[in-house]
Parts: structure tokens; C-alpha cells; sequence
């Protein structure tokens, strides 16, 4: 999910390193001596490796390929368990079992008994090896509804407390523990260097010294000390180090993106936690999305089997992250043997685990994957599940198994409450502001203050994190940063005033504003600049607001990163980073508000781990890079004992600043720019594309990272026998286009390589909820084949209807294509103003296209629709040349044409002895109508009765407004009157669409016909609405009548025609 970005150097070193290793790109040069040598610090018994190998030996080729494989909890059930032998299973972000919302501890223990139960029966003749369940447990088991949420690790680093991280560690494991679930995909080990990655909340510090630390406290805190009885517990869990290596690295902080640095760096800075979280024990690696040097990490043997396995002594199980493997050059979710090559011996496959087992069981017995590479993989997944004693006992029999008590108890959110107050780091506290005396009236505003998702941040209960505020329902026992400063300020007979805006009837003492980043996960938050809220900048204009009013202002800010937050500095009197605090929001008043006498309650004791930006686009800023000048040191955090105030009048106006006034917007050049993200799709599956490649498990739609200018700076994108697919630029970020869609164009390079058999369209978001805006280019596109680059301005008026609102747009660009076709596009942007003297692409005018004829041009039409056309003049001729005649005359749509297939015996019975004539034909709109009437296709006829039905594609290929269809419908009519003067017109309501009354294309349907009812006069037009036929009582359009909910079958054609019978009968008397 990507990115508006300016290009920040990352300080890279080119270094040639002779050696005789080389990786997959023959060019990278490799030194293995540079890395360290490891070794793990367990040692199995003679027994223990005895009792391994023997499992290992008895296995079949399909249960070794089912242990290698790690599917999500909602494609699996416990006969899939069985009959795959799956090896493991996870819930991704917000996925719960039994997809129940707020799944408590017994239901995930009930179900992965089940799966467990599955695992271990031998009544096939099979092992018994016991399945194990992964989950994202990165600050608490912030998956579980209750549970203690832990401040980010950014957070946990500003603490600089190894022994308090060690019992977070132990914490977690225990509520993990409760739901069953025995391993945990974290810590995560990234060293962050540039702060606008999405993930920098994930990583402890910008300084791997740091990470080194809290690499063995961590994994000791979740697993145990290993060669100690508490090593892997029943209280503790398998632990992740992650994600391998230099996630946090990659050029421009972009997630899943490209590490270009030197191997030293690699192994100085990126490597720092692994030695620590090896001599730990730990048990798992994670292999990273990104690439270093141009070669995706799930893929690249040298760093997963040469160093890692070898050269570290890494002996337990490398697992791949969500369909990493896919992103490996040459591969697709179901298919990968360079992976497993490469070293990953447990693939996160997700949902197509099924095809992904049938090819890799493929693949070994082709010799693809060596039976020997399939034994490392298979032994390393029974090693850690031997020494998680996973045979011992099912999940409900182990410690803590569905105990309630244990989620969220008093212990573990006093944890986390001292893990706040000592994360905070006060960056400014002018005229001694901090501490409050709680004795006082107090403002508490911003709209983080009463916010537990805001100030929990992302991985909290959803994978992104729960964006508004009224959902603090989520959070059962949590306190948020409001709560705890009224709890607070209560007790000592003071008073608090909540108001997000700031308004007051009293004037407070003092106020508190927290404001800050919304939540947010992985490539959503990549961003282009540092600079908190660019141009629109709400919580400066409330932090003003109250100092305006002689009200001191304490703030308090909420981020994932450090953030150019100088104006916000210098309208605040007291400044605290409070990172992402989590479900204990308490914290904060323990260290803001002073104790009843006025003393201070807890003095501050974080300081930064990530220095603090000068400049909103100095994103690479540590002590590890030449220019170091940021606004705060790493290290940097005043105290009360101190007494010092901090910065003021800090620079407001300096190089990077974003305007306010509406500006170009970037999309794609030369990659998707914050906060943008490609995305490929069909009908059935949506995909990010991350890295260079990516493609959808049948292979028909891919898409791939291509040269124009300069490398990789353009995307191709490929399909194949597809009836609908889709590249689109998407964010979870709303983006307001009214100004540009006033003046503004649309402007990318195109390279039309192959469309003979294929069309595109080009496609806008107006708003979310489903309309959407298509601008065709199928016939324009086709004349452009072969000719290499083009430069296209499409206006954005193109895209606009008098109805729409472009002021929360999340998606404002996308290819709409079918057929077969190769596409590539680069340099993608929003202009808000026309360039001069450019040729723009004509399109539809949307306020007249319904009345205007035209042929149908869509790239499944081309090759049929006019000649369907000129064979029914044909055949009409035909007709009369024998002597014959037509009294009934059926014109539409594909409803009317599928009188010729699915109702082609309900014809016979009803209209073979009418002679009725059929001119319905599939994907026409008003206009196409209109062109065929004014094409001969009724000339010479004279029928007694026309049964018009259409206007339904107007609406679902256009979201057309109704008045507009209705026009159409209107001028068909006047047409159909000026070449059919006698013949009566049987106006058909507009058929249902959509299952339910409330669905979007039904409801504009319903409004068409609300005005077509109105052209019936009961004399040459006369409407009729036969929908009920079709609906239950409650309005639901059943499948076993319109299986599509668009196109009757044979019942539905039966019903309609029974319909239409006593009105036939009383116009053809």
C-alpha cells in the first residue's frame, strides 16, 4: 500500500569487496568474512535429534510439502489441516477466528484445538505433528480485544530500559498464551534511517547499539533464557527476529523498497540485532519484502542460507513474510521454488496455499527443489516445534489457555503504564509550565485526547490501527490520555474540560492539546516530508487559538516518527513527544500532572532514540551519516530537575515547507509517491505491488517494474484473458481534488505495446463508496500500438459529473483494462492547471453522451457489435423477402439478447407464432440504441408492438444520473415514433440489479424508472414495471432467478415472459 516523495540521499557507499561469493546479481560482489560468527546457544540432546530424524524419515513427500507451508486462519478448516498437512497457520492483521468480531481468548483456544486435534490424528496412517499458529503480537497481542497494549518500540527505545523491555517480553507471551497461540512475529530488528518509512515506529532506535540491546531482552522476555527451565515455557512463545535485513534501509524509507548501501553497512548497522537475538535463542527469522541491491531478500540465497544459516549458525526456521515470495522475480503467490531455494523454509502463503503445495510438490519431483533443501526446510520446522514441546499437550491443555484474567490484568497494564510515563521525552517546557497542578482547571483538547486508537497507533486490533474515536468501545479497559489526566486531576479536586476544538465556557488554567499522527501500518505511512499536517495545518491553527487567549499550552504529540514540528514548537509552552503510548494513556498524566501537594508525581526519563529533523525533508538524520545537524540529538530530553527550558522562536519558514495553495500532485515518477501504492487486480484479487514484480496466482495479470528513462522508472502492466482487470493508485489517505478538477488535467507517458485483443480505459474515485469515473480509451489506444511513448493530458472535467464531489479521493488514477493487452505508463500527475498548447484527449460529454448515437467501442464489442448489426438488417431483409412480417419487435440490451440463449425456449413457447424479432444486443447503452435506429436497423419493418427495455448498462458502466439515462430512454422513444408511426412502444421498467433494495446500481435504477414511468400516455407508449416478479417480499433478487443479479436465466426468463403476456395480448389485439 505508496508514496509523494522527494528522493533523499541514504549516505550510500559504494564498496567493491573482492571475494568469491556472489549473489544473484552477478555484479554485486559479496565478502562473507564480514560477517560474524554465531552459533546457537542450544544444544539438543543425542535423543532429542534422534526422535527428529525419525519423523523426518517416515514423512511423505505431500507431508513435507504441507509442513513448509503457513496459510491464513480464514482459508483453512480442520479437514484442510488433516488432509494438507499444513505446518502452520496465522491470523493477518484484524483477522480473528471464526472471522468473529471481538473473539475472545476461548474462541481462538476452541479453534486452534481443532486444528491442533486435525494436526495430530494418525488415523490415515500419517506423523502426527502437531500444527503451530503465528500471529503479530508487536506491542502486547494487540490482535486480542482487551488486551495490554504496549507503547511502539519507538517508544520503548526513548526508555532506554533493557529489564523493563525483558518483562514486556514475558507479558505479551502470557496473553498470547491465553488465546492458545504459541509463536509471535516479532521483535522486529529494523535499525530505521530515514524517518519517513512507514515502519519507523516498529524500530527501537536509529542507533544499532540500542537495538543490540533490546534484541536479547526482548526475545529473552518472550522465550525465556534458553538452557533455563523458563526457556519456552508453557509461559512463554516462539519468538520472530525480523524482518531480514535492512527493512529499515531502503532508499527513501520506502516500504518493501530497496536497500542500496554497501555490505559493511549492511552488516554494521541492519545486522546489529540478529548476533544479540541468536545468542538469545531465537527461534525464527523473518524474511524482509525488501531488497538489497536490487535482489528481494526472499530470494536471495547468499544473506538467508550463506550467512544467515551458515556463517551466524542459525538453526531454526526462516519464515517468509505475506506472500513475500511472490514479489521474487520469476514467481506468484502459488509458486515459488527460487524462495525455497533461496532459504525460506516456511512460506506465509496465505490463501493460495493449495496451488502452492500442488506446483512446489511439482517442482521437487522435477528436481526444481532439491529433496535435500526440502529436509533443511521440513527439519528446522520440527526442531522448533520439538523444543516448543508442541507433542506435550493440545492448546486448551497448556498455561493460561482461554484465562480471561490474564488478558489486560492489573500487572501487565501497570507494565505498560510505567513503559508511558518513562517513553515520554519533553522537548520544550517554557515558564515551567510542567508540571500541572492538578488543582487546577484544565483543558484537554485535540483530537487525540480522548482517541485510544489514535494514541495506540497502528497494529491495534486492526492491521491499521482503528481510526476514529468513537471506537474506544474497542479497547476494554484501556485509559486514554483524557481519562487518565481527569482521573488524575479529580483526585486532587481539580477540574477537567474536554473539547477537541478547544472551545470553552470557562477559561481555563492551562490546556493540554494532544494531536499527532492518525494510526497507520507499513507502506501507509510512507511519506514524502517530515512535515507534520503540510499546508492544512488544524492543530497549529488550535494550538494558536488557545495562546492567543493568554492560556498557557502544553502539547502533547502523537507520531510513529520524529516530525518538523517548528511552528507546533513555538505555539506550545511545554512540548512532549509521547510516541504511541498505547492502551495505558495514564502514563501521560503521571508524568504532566504533579502530585496534590504540587510536587512532581514522576519526573521525565525518556530521551530520544531517533534524532529529531531541523528540516522537513532532512529524513536521513543520524550519527552514522556526514551532515549530521538535526534540531535534537539523539539522546536529547529535558527534565524537571533540570529545569531547562528548551528551544524558542524556532525557523518556521525554511527550505521544504509545503504550501497551502492547491499544487501539481505527484503520483508515480519513477515509483508510487506518499502516500500512494499500485495495486493490480481482477474480479477475484486484489494485489499490492511491492518491489519491482508482482502478479496474481492465475498469471493472467502482472505487472512489472520497466525502464523508460532511467531504470525502473516506468510500470508495465500485462494481462491475459481477462474479462475485467485493473492497475490502481490507491491510498487509505483522502485527497481533495476540487480545485483541480475545476482547470486541471490528468498527465502520464504511455507505451501501448500490444491491444489488439484488448481495451483500457483510464479510471477516478469521486468518493469512496463506489463512484466511480471512467474516461475510455480503447480506440484512441488501439491507433497508438507500436508507436512507442505518447504524452496524454486527459482533462479532469472528464472525469467529473454535475453530482460528483472530489474532495476525499483515495483513488485518482487507474487503469480499467480487458481482453489481452501490455500497457506500460510512467510519470503519473495531477496538474492544476492545463499546460498550453498541449493536445488534450477528447472525451464523452457526460451531460449529453446518452442522447448523442454512437457505436458501441468497447474492446469486447469491437469485433462482434457491427456485424451483429448488419446481419440482423440481414435477416430483416430476409424475413420480408419470404413474404413474412415482424408484429413483435424486441429492442435492448444483453437482457434482450439473452432471448437468443438462456431464454431461447421461452421465446419459442411465447413468441416463435408472434412473430417476434429480436434486436437486443449485449453492452448497449441509449446512444448505441439510438445509433442503430439511425442505421437502418428498423427500416422496412412495421411491427404492431415494440418492447423496449434499456438504460441499465448506462448505469453500470457509467454511474450515470438517472435524468441523464432517463433522456436517453426519452430520445429512443421519439425515434423509434419518427421511424415507427404506427407501432405501439411497450416501455419495460429497468430490470433490478444488485441482491439487496439498498444496493447503489438498484437504487439509481429504481430513480431511472421513476421518470421513464412518466413518458407512458396509454396510447402509443405504455409502460409497464414487471420487477416484483423477479424480488421477494423483502426485495431481495435471488440468484436462482438472476444468477449475476443483472441477467435472467431460464426461470427468469419464464417469469418475464408470463409477465408480459396480458399486456402483449391487449396491444397485439
Amino acid at each position: 500500500m505508496k508514496k509523494l516523495r522527494t528522493l533523499a540521499a541514504l549516505g550510500l557507499i559504494t564498496v567493491a569487496i573482492f571475494s568469491t561469493n556472489y549473489s544473484a546479481h552477478a555484479e554485486q560482489k559479496t565478502n562473507i568474512n564480514l560477517w560474524p560468527k554465531a552459533e546457537s546457544p542450544i544444544k539438543d540432546s543425542a535423543e532429542f535429534n534422534a526422535r527428529l530424524e525419525t519423523i523426518l524419515q517416515k514423512m511423505t513427500l505431500e507431508e513435507k510439502v504441507g509442513q513448509i507451508m503457513q496459510a491464513e486462519i480464514q482459508t483453512v478448516t480442520p479437514d484442510d489441516i488433516k488432509k494438507y498437512h499444513l505446518g502452520s497457520v496465522l491470523n493477518g492483521g484484524g483477522s480473528m477466528p471464526n472471522r468473529t468480531d471481538n473473539a475472545q481468548p476461548k474462541e481462538w483456544v476452541d479453534f486452534l484445538d481443532a486444528l491442533y486435534i486435525a494436526s495430530m490424528d494418525t488415523s490415515d496412517g500419517k506423523q502426527a505433528i502437531p500444527i503451530f499458529w503465528g500471529t503479530d503480537a508487536v506491542h502486547g497481542h494487540n490482535n486480542l480485544t482487551g488486551a495490554t497494549l504496549f507503547p511502539h518500540n519507538i517508544g520503548l527505545g526513548a526508555m532506554h530500559n533493557p529489564e523493563l523491555i525483558r518483562q514486556i517480553g514475558a507479558a505479551t507471551a502470557k496473553e498470547v498464551r491465553a488465546t492458545g497461540t504459541e509463536w509471535v512475529f516479532a521483535p522486529t530488528l529494523a535499525v530505521a534511517q530515514n524517518d519517513r518509512w512507514g515502519r519507523t515506529y516498529e524500530s527501537y532506535s536509529e542507533d544499532p547499539a540500542l537495538v543490540a540491546k533490546y534484541a536479547t531482552a526482548m526475545v529473552e522476555g518472550l522465550q525465556g533464557k534458553p538452557n533455563t527451565t523458563e526457556f519456552l515455557a508453557e509461559d512463554r512463545v516462539i519468538a520472530t527476529a525480523k524482518h531480514f535485513l535492512a527493512d529499515g534501509g531502503t532508499e527513501g524509507g520506502d516500504d518493501q523498497g530497496n536497500a542500496r548501501i554497501s555490505e559493511k553497512e549492511l552488516v554494521n548497522i541492519h545486522n546489529a540485532g540478529y548476533v544479540p537475538a541468536l545468542h538469545a535463542g531465537v527461534q525464527t527469522v523473518m524474511a524482509s519484502f525488501s531488497e538489497w541491491n536490487g535482489e528481494k531478500m526472499h530470494g536471495n540465497k547468499y544473506l538467508l542460507t550463506d550467512v544467515l544459516k551458515n556463517r551466524m549458525g542459525f538453526d531454526g526456521l526462516v519464515v517468509g513474510d505475506w506472500n513475500g515470495h511472490g514479489q521474487v522475480p520469476g514467481c506468484t503467490n502459488d509458486s515459488c521454488p527460487q524462495a525455497i531455494n533461496a532459504g525460506i523454509d516456511l512460506l506465509m502463503v496465505t490463501y493460495d496455499w493449495k496451488a502452492m503445495i500442488e506446483n512446489t510438490l511439482k517442482q521437487v519431483k522435477a528436481g526444481e527443489i532439491s529433496q535435500a533443501r526440502l529436509d533443511d526446510a521440513v527439519r528446522r520446522i520440527l526442531r522448533v516445534k520439538m523444543r516448543a514441546g508442541l507433542w506435550d499437550k493440545k492448546p486448551s491443555q497448556r498455561a493460561y489457555a482461554g484465562d480471561k484474567s490474564v488478558v489486560g490484568s492489573a500487572e501487565h497494564r501497570a507494565i505498560a503504564r510505567q513503559a508511558v510515563h518513562e517513553s515520554l521525552v519533553l522537548l520544550k517546557n517554557t515558564r515551567q509550565v510542567l508540571p500541572i497542578n492538578p488543582k487546577h482547571t484544565i483543558l484537554v483538547a485535540g483530537d487525540g485526547a480522548d482517541h485510544i486508537g489514535k494514541q495506540a497507533g497502528g497494529w491495534s486490533i486492526w492491521w491499521q490501527g482503528v481510526a476514529d474515536a468513537k471506537e474506544n468501545f474497542r479497547f476494554p479497559g484501556a485509559t486514554s490520555i483524557y481519562s487518565g489526566i481527569k482521573t488524575a486531576v479529580d483526585t486532587a479536586g481539580g477540574k477537567t474540560l474536554l473539547s477537541v476544538d478547544g472551545s470553552f465556557t470557562q477559561k481555563p488554567d492551562v490546556a493540554i492539546v494532544v494531536f499527532g499522527e492518525n494510526p497507520y501500518a507499513e507502506g501507509s505511512g510512507d511519506r514524502d516530508t517530515l512535515e507534520f499536517e503540510p499546508a492544512k495545518k488544524k492543530s497549529l491553527a488550535l494550538l494558536k487559538k488557545l495562546q492567543a487567549q493568554d492560556i498557557p499550552v502544553v502539547a502533547v504529540f502523537l507520531s510513529g516518527r520524529p516530525m518538523w514540528v517548528n511552528p507546533e514548537l513555538n505555539a506550545s509552552d511545554a512540548f512532549v513527544a509521547a510516541w504511541l503510548p498505547g492502551s495505558e494513556g495514564a502514563g501521560v498524566a503521571d508524568v504532566l500532572i504533579a502530585k496534590a501537594d504540587g510536587k512532581v508525581n514522576f519526573d521525565f526519563k525518556g530521551t530520544l532514540s531517533f534524532s529529531w529533523p531541523k528540516l522537513p525533508l532532512q529524513d536521513v538524520l543520524d550519527k552514522q551519516h556526514k551532515k549530521y545537524d538535526p534540531l535534537f540529538k539523539s539522546g536529547y530530553g529535558l527534565t524537571y530537575q533540570s529545569g531547562k527550558a528548551g528551544p524558542q522562536n524556532l525557523p518556521e519558514h525554511v527550505a521544504g515547507v509545503a504550501s497551502d495553495e492547491p499544487q501539481d500532485i505527484k503520483l508515480y515518477v519513477r515509483r508510487p509517491l506518499e502516500p500512494w501504492h499500485i495495486f493490480i487486480e481482477n474480479y477475484e484479487r486484489q494485489q499490492i505491488l511491492s518491489g519491482a514484480f508482482a502478479a496474481l496466482p492465475k498469471g493472467d495479470v502482472k505487472i512489472q517494474a520497466t525502464d523508460k528513462d532511467v531504470q525502473e522508472d516506468a510500470l508495465t502492466f500485462t494481462w491475459k484473458d481477462t474479462w475485467r482487470a485493473g492497475m490502481t493508485l490507491e491510498s487509505g489517505e483522502p485527497l481533495d481534488l476540487t480545485a483541480h478538477m475545476k482547470t486541471g488535467v490528468l498527465a502520464f507517458d504511455i507505451n501501448i505495446i500490444e491491444l489488439a485483443k484488448g481495451g483500457v480505459s483510464f479510471k477516478m474515485e469521486c468518493q469512496k463508496d463506489g463512484c466511480d469515473r471512467v474516461v475510455p480509451f480503447t480506440m484512441a489506444a488501439r491507433d497508438l500500438i507500436g508507436k512507442g511513448w505518447k504524452k496524454i493530458y486527459v482533462p479532469l472535467g472528464c472525469f467529473k459529473q454535475e453530482q460528483d464531489n472530489f474532495n476525499a479521493t483515495t483513488m485518482p488514477f487507474a487503469l480499467e483494462v480487458g481482453g489481452a493487452g501490455e500497457v506500460a505508463v510512467a510519470n503519473v500527475e495531477l496538474l492544476i492547471q492545463t499546460p498550453k498548447n498541449v493536445p488534450l484527449l477528447s472525451c464523452p460529454d457526460y451531460k449529453t453522451v446518452s442522447v448523442t448515437p454512437d457505436l458501441l467501442n468497447e474492446w469486447w464489442s469491437i469485433d462482434w457489435w457491427l456485424p451483429r448489426h448488419q446481419q440482423k438488417l440481414v435477416d430483416a431483409k430476409a424475413i420480408a423477402a419470404k413474404g413474412g412480417k415482424i408484429d413483435v419487435l424486441f429492442i435492448g440490451d444483453s437482457i434482450t439478447q439473452g432471448w437468443e440463449k438462456e431464454g431461447a425456449d421461452t421465446w419459442k413457447k411465447y413468441y416463435t407464432k408472434r412473430n417476434a424479432f429480436n434486436i437486443g444486443f449485449g453492452g448497449d447503452r441509449t446512444e448505441n440504441v439510438l445509433w442503430r435506429l439511425q442505421h437502418n436497423a428498423v427500416d422496412g419493418m412495421s411491427p404492431k408492438v415494440v418492447v423496449l427495455m434499456i438504460g441499465t448498462n448506462n448505469t453500470g458502466h457509467r454511474h450515470e444520473d438517472p435524468a441523464t439515462t432517463a433522456a436517453g430512454i426519452k430520445k429512443v422513444i421519439a425515434e423509434l415514433q419518427q421511424r415507427l408511426p404506427d407501432t405501439k412502444i411497450l416501455l419495460l421498467a429497468i430490470f433490478p440489479r444488485d441482491e439487496k433494495p439498498d444496493g447503489q446500481l438498484r437504487q439509481i435504477n429504481d430513480k431511472i424508472n421513476t421518470i421513464i414511468k412518466t413518458y407512458g400516455d396509454n396510447n402509443k407508449v405504455f409502460f409497464v414495471d414487471v420487477n416484483s416478479v423477479f424480488l421477494t417480499k423483502e426485495g431481495v433478487l435471488p440468484e436462482d432467478v438472476m444468477p449475476d443479479f443483472l441477467h435472467p436465466n431460464e426461470k427468469g426468463y419464464d417469469l418475464l415472459a408470463k409477465a408480459l403476456e396480458p399486456h402483449l395480448q391487449k396491444l397485439l389485439k
